[in-house]
């Protein structure tokens, strides 16, 4: 073959080339035209026929698992996101949908990879740096956790859900005053948020500021009065408090709600033979004790501290005569 015939060759192979990329381009932005009209099977195909035109167009990877991700098929959409993030390793947009697709997943560390590399793209995303310091949470790396929240609520001072996660870290570290002090503005930045007076309670509780406890939690009723949560915490602020009766009143009330509790079972128990153990002559209170806690084994039988108390406080075996022959 001489030269010039090559030279055309070549020339024929790049603009052969050139046409499949741009059938590729154009067959991509059929998809996204079909993706904003919610027709997906019809976008899939036209991103399929993209991709196979132009394996390195990496849009339509990445829209076909933003299609993938709508139909609720997260493998297909992480294996379309990784390929995109492959062929583009530098899009932010990209690396932070597989982040949250690995998320969503339950592949948390393969989700801590992606937000990493999505926060070196943009140390500035609010989500890149929310979700590590979820995953971290979920992790109990509380450190990297408290770290990420922080950057979290510096980006944007008004997120609410920032400063309750932030509480939330702070709290598991036992720094109690600085779990307080983000709880309070979160709940600055939206006052209808239960779970939030909830945590803020149970840190007072945890810091015996009973007083402080009763107002919060008065709060959270408020906003959902049939909390089984609430009255639960209430029942344990009152026994701290020595106010049996009333204790034992709102765990009565926390097991209304949720019947299925093996905290409030547990709970009511203590109390219960607390009061045994005041008035030993009440003999009913050890026998509910007891059977509060067996309730609470049977819903969560991996309870040590339960079955200790159950094994220290059990009724002695009846005994029985045997009829002689």
């Amino acid at each position: 073959m001489t030269q010039t015939a090559v030279a055309v060759l070549a020339c024929l192979t790049v603009s052969c080339q050139e046409w499949r990329n741009a059938q590729a381009t154009d067959r991509a932005v059929q998809g996204v035209l079909l993706l904003e009209t919610q027709d997906y099977e019809r976008a899939l195909a036209e991103f399929r026929e993209a991709v196979k035109l132009n394996p390195q167009l990496a849009v339509a990877h990445s829209r076909m698992g933003q299609v993938y991700v709508t139909i609720g098929r997260l493998e297909d959409a992480a294996a379309c996101y990784q390929q995109a993030v492959r062929i583009d390793p530098f899009s932010f947009s990209d690396v932070l949908a597989l982040a949250q697709v690995y998320q969503k997943m339950g592949q948390t560390r393969e989700a801590v990879r992606a937000y990493l590399h999505a926060a070196e793209l943009e140390p500035d995303s609010f989500p890149a740096q929310l979700n590590l310091g979820v995953c971290y949470l979920q992790m109990q790396m509380i450190d990297q956790a408290v770290e990420r929240f922080a950057d979290s609520v510096r980006i944007d001072p008004d997120s609410a859900f920032a400063y309750s996660n932030l509480g939330v870290a702070y709290d598991l570290q036992g720094k109690y005053y600085e779990a307080v002090r983000a709880y309070k503005e979160s709940l600055e930045k939206d006052e209808k948020q239960p779970m939030v007076l909830i945590n803020l309670g149970t840190t007072y509780i945890k810091q015996e500021r009973f007083t402080q406890v009763h107002e919060i939690f008065k709060k959270a009723l408020e906003l959902d009065p049939r909390s089984p949560v609430v009255y639960e915490r209430l029942g344990y602020c009152l026994y701290r408090q020595g106010q049996f009766k009333e204790s034992c009143d709102r765990y009565n009330q926390s097991l209304g709600s949720q019947e299925k509790s093996s905290t409030a079972h547990a709970g009511l128990g203590v109390v219960l033979m607390s009061m045994y153990l005041k008035d030993t002559r009440q003999a009913d209170l050890r026998r509910q004790a007891l059977e509060h806690w067996h309730r609470s084994l049977e819903i969560d039988p991996d309870q040590t501290k339960i079955r200790s108390l159950v094994d220290k406080y059990k009724l002695p075996p009846t005994t029985q005569l045997v009829p002689g022959l």
